[in-house]
């Protein structure tokens, strides 16, 4: 599926966070770091970490579930491996298995080429909300 296909969710919009690419159950997302994504030390929050390996998984899974349907994530566990020192951050994320009702997804996040985060998720096939 294209990436301008799939459209950014409105928290996603909300902290900044770029679909690069998606395709066959791989993603790649980004960020741009602003002040107001940093923690009272000047460091990067770890919620914006742990939200960019979230939304770069979703769109992983957007890649590969079943048309018509929806996920959404059930269980996430992320390892802060060093402080982001960049302007920036990359997710790259992939489905490890695509079951009937759960994907499972691993996502390494990193900044100036390094790695930062590692993080497994797991997303339950859902249906889509009647509007």
């Amino acid at each position: 599926m294209d990436d301008s296909e799939l459209p950014m969710s409105p928290y996603g919009d909300f902290l900044g966070i770029n679909i690069e690419e998606s395709s066959d159950g791989k993603a790649k997302c980004t960020l741009d770091l602003k002040d107001h994504h940093l923690n009272t030390g000047g460091r990067v929050h770890g919620g914006v970490l742990t939200s960019l390996a979230d939304t770069a998984a979703g769109v992983a899974v957007r890649s590969v579930r079943p048309e018509g349907k929806a996920s959404a994530t059930t269980d996430l566990s992320i390892a802060f491996i060093r402080p982001p020192t960049g302007n920036s951050l990359e997710a790259f994320a992939e489905v490890i298995h695509a079951g009937r009702r759960l994907f499972r997804t691993e996502i390494s996040v990193f900044s100036e080429d390094k790695l930062v985060a590692r993080t497994n998720a797991t997303f339950m096939i859902v249906d889509r909300p009647q509007s």
